[in-house]
């Protein structure tokens, strides 16, 4: 990628966010070295925006929860439990509104309006999943815009495109690499607010290729502009040698709170919310199906109470009450 005309000896001004630090900083003091800067300017600069509030997450003691969500619905329960930070994520989306898996076949209308209806419920900061961007450097720049419209406080964007995730088929196909990187730099560009984060994946180590050239990458796409990394896969024991070498915070999934802040996780990522819905539904149904009436399953039922406060039953109808919403037209 161009950043200038090839002639022009001008060096052109660059948005790409760096680490502000005044020396290296390895190990373990790393992990919460790697991301005060951004933290400190979100919380310097008095902004409420959505990625001023989630990267005002970053950089604390114990890594901030994200919760995978496939609908509003969880991600409103999420809101309701005190997880600090959502995902709309594409792998959940694809099961809960069209019963499919994460096989490339949703859209980025899909995922943009999702994270809009999203945004619109609550105000936990959202990780919005782009996959592959929508194709070409151009369409990673609308799509940026577009989810920062919709309300994204961060964008997520990932090197792996076309068919994918076809267990006993092949997982995907990899971008080269200085295509990802121009991605992130139309990415970085196309952002109207600065606070908004980027999240840079690279799925190599799930496509079965080597973790040293996924770490590799990701430090490429940091350098380029990421404020995240993200490397579906990585054993947990690496995550500290990625950090170091990206000089950014790393989102992964860990076993618990404890392992994820020994392994300096920057964000624990929780993504099995979807698939054990599903199985609480499922397990209802066979019981069902089996004896004629709910056994068991009938426990995980959300109690009526809760269910009211999950559907914002008392704001609406209060507002209902205000504004005379049950009077009979012309009465």
């Amino acid at each position: 990628m161009q950043s200038q005309p090839p002639n022009d000896p001008t060096p052109k001004p660059s948005r790409r966010r760096f680490i502000e630090s005044a020396g290296a900083v390895t190990g373990a003091a790393f992990a919460g070295a790697a991301i005060p800067s951004r933290a400190t300017a979100a919380q310097s600069s008095g902004s409420d925006s959505p990625g001023a509030r989630f990267c005002g997450l970053l950089g604390g003691d114990d890594p901030p929860y994200c919760v995978n969500c496939g609908d509003v619905a969880t991600a409103r329960l999420a809101e309701m439990h005190g997880f600090q930070i959502v995902m709309t994520g594409g792998s959940a989306l694809s099961l809960s509104k069209y019963g499919i898996g994460d096989f490339g076949m949703i859209t980025m209308d899909d995922l943009v309006e999702f994270c809009g209806r999203t945004a619109d419920r609550i105000a936990t900061p959202i990780i919005a999943d782009a996959d592959d961007g929508g194709g070409n450097p151009l369409n990673v720049y609308r799509t940026v815009q577009r989810m920062e419209k919709a309300g994204a406080a961060c964008v997520m964007i990932e090197d792996l495109y076309g068919a994918k995730h076809l267990a006993g088929y092949d997982e995907g196909k990899i971008l080269a690499r200085e295509a990802m990187v121009d991605k992130v730099h139309a990415a970085v560009d196309a952002r109207r607010n600065d606070d908004l984060a980027l999240l840079v994946r690279s799925d190599v180590v799930a496509d079965g290729g080597p973790l040293e050239d996924a770490l590799e990458r990701v430090a490429s796409y940091a350098e380029a502009g990421g404020d995240l990394i993200f490397v579906p896969g990585i054993p947990l024991d690496q995550c500290r040698r990625a950090v170091e070498m990206a000089g950014k915070p790393i989102l992964t999934g860990a076993p618990s709170l404890a392992a994820a802040r020994d392994a300096g996780v920057g964000v624990l990522f929780v993504g099995a919310m979807g698939a054990i819905a599903a199985g609480a539904i499922d397990r209802a149904m066979g019981e069902l199906m089996r004896d004629g009436e709910l056994d068991d399953a009938a426990s995980l039922s959300l109690p009526g109470s809760r269910r009211l406060e999950l559907i914002g039953n008392e704001a609406t109808a209060n507002r209902a009450r205000e504004f005379n919403a049950l009077r009979e037209d012309g009465q």
